[in-house]
């Protein structure tokens, strides 16, 4: 096996372990940088991500409407 099937495996590995780290490092910038409006102040967090509602308040939000 020559040096440059080596470098291959090598840069394939690199890829496959160090590519979940530094997308979830981006993910975590971009979440990161939505907690503040283009003010720079912070975002209300008093309301509740709909995404995380019980049964019961998705019912309220419905009967509301």
């Amino acid at each position: 096996m020559g040096p440059a099937n080596l470098i291959a495996i090598d840069v394939l590995l690199l890829y496959t372990l160090l590519g979940p780290l530094v997308l979830f490092a981006v993910f975590v910038l971009f979440d990161h940088l939505s907690l503040t409006d283009r003010t720079g102040t912070p975002r209300a967090g008093d309301t509740k991500d709909p995404a995380l509602w019980s049964l019961q308040e998705t019912i309220d939000f419905l009967d509301r409407a």
